[in-house]
């Protein structure tokens, strides 16, 4: 049970950081910059890392299958970290006197429940949600980081990330029937399935924003 404290008392502190803070503009700039450089850059790492396991063992639907590799086991545990400095989206956004939606305060700490509770439990599963994830968020960070050094030539992409972040929950539900039970234990399959409730509603809060944000300002 004291594992599980992490996800805990990381997401107490998510909720009581202290909106209220401010930094110097120039400084908030360029950490901006960094934090996005890091992440596209860890981003693809995790990426690449996983298609490379993917390609050597191929695609295996097999109860701990992937974490008896010890480098795919390390991939994933520091993306499971990841999760955690991800919190400095919303921080970053704090700083800059904004106020987040919902969705990615939602977003941010589901994520960090689902990638703890598959780490933690050794789920293979989780190989699925990372390299989309990993995936999506290269680009993602990349259109961020483009933004923030006036590049606009990455502006169009805005409205095919929100596509992607919905594609990759929608690819994964494929997942579900491949994981099933008896190829995956019954308190794995348990996991799996709080990770598809998260995604289940992250397709309606995308959804919802994507109707919000594009369909809607095109109809009027």
């Amino acid at each position: 049970m004291i594992s599980h404290i992490f996800p805990i008392f990381g997401t107490l502190c998510y909720l009581s950081y202290p909106t209220e803070w401010r930094i110097n503009t120039e400084a908030l700039y360029y950490i901006s910059v960094l934090h996005n450089s890091l992440l596209i850059s860890f981003s693809a790492w995790t990426f690449i890392s996983l298609s490379q396991i993917i390609y050597t063992e191929g695609i295996v639907f097999q109860t701990n299958y992937y974490f008896q590799n010890p480098h795919f086991d390390k991939i994933i545990y520091f993306f499971y970290l990841s999760k955690y400095y991800e919190y400095a989206d919303t921080f970053l956004l704090y700083l800059n006197g904004k106020e987040p939606i919902f969705l990615q305060k939602y977003h941010h700490i589901g994520a960090v429940i689902c990638w703890h509770l598959c780490y933690y439990y050794k789920v293979d599963f989780v190989w699925m949600p990372s390299i989309l994830n990993s995936f999506v968020h290269t680009i993602m960070y990349s259109y961020y980081l483009g933004c923030l050094l006036k590049n606009n030539y990455v502006r169009f992409i805005k409205q095919y990330i929100t596509t992607l972040q919905l594609g990759q929950f929608l690819v994964l539900y494929s997942a579900f029937y491949f994981y099933r039970i008896p190829i995956e234990t019954v308190f794995n399959h348990q996991i799996i399935s709080i990770f598809a409730w998260y995604g289940f509603v992250l397709i309606l809060l995308f959804g919802n924003f994507y109707y919000q944000s594009y369909m809607k300002k095109a109809i009027k």
